[in-house]
């Protein structure tokens, strides 16, 4: 009998803010962090094996210990702005042990939380599908900043909404693979990835 795959969270998390300053360590609801209400949703899942925080942050890693999740060092070049995201990818995936399932969880998409529904659909269609990205599904009629459509032709042939086709925002809040697998891809997710659809951007 097949050993049963280790799955295991992993928000990754950094002190510094280019745009807002520690935002994900700012109160957000309740008295809690971004990244405390993101740990409690891993938690709450139910399905993790283990639950990592990457970071090279003093402050993340007391958080993450205090809330009983397990701490992972990233070497702090890996935490900078001008790094690539591969390689920070790279790096990441490195320090997890073993080669589980990994659900990358952001910690600025607070309000999805269904991560235990994402894991099932996950392990539903992995034969077919090498990954899973949360999407946010859009019929809408998008224009450049030229004013020229982007995804239909405007004129008096314009066309109903219903009859567009669906395109899918990649809403940041969840990706699912496994480990060995985003190494080879050096990203988030594959060249087959499901799309699990979300309500709002989250």
């Amino acid at each position: 009998m097949a050993n049963k795959d280790k799955i295991v969270g992993l928000i990754p998390i950094r002190e510094g803010s280019q745009r807002v300053k520690e935002k994900n360590f700012r109160e957000f609801a309740n008295g809690k962090s971004l990244f405390e209400i993101k740990i409690d949703q891993l938690k709450q899942a139910g399905c993790f094996d283990h639950i990592y925080v990457s970071s090279d942050s003093a402050k993340a890693k007391k958080i993450a210990l205090a809330n009983g999740a397990e701490f992972l060092p990233r070497d702090s070049r890996m935490c900078q702005s001008d790094v690539l995201l591969a390689e920070v990818i790279m790096h990441i995936m490195e320090t997890i042990p073993g080669d589980p399932i990994v659900v990358w969880a952001l910690a600025t998409s607070p309000l999805f939380s269904d991560f235990a529904q994402a894991v099932k659909k996950y392990l539903e269609v992995k034969k077919d599908h090498d990954s899973l990205i949360a999407v946010l599904p859009k019929k809408s009629f998008f224009l450049n900043k030229h004013g020229r459509g982007i995804n239909y032709n405007p004129g008096y042939w314009h066309p109903y909404s219903q009859q567009l086709e669906t395109w899918y925002e990649v809403t940041g809040a969840c990706y699912i693979g496994r480990k060995s697998d985003m190494l080879k891809w050096s990203y988030w997710f594959g060249t087959k990835p499901y799309l699990y659809e979300v309500k709002n951007s989250q």
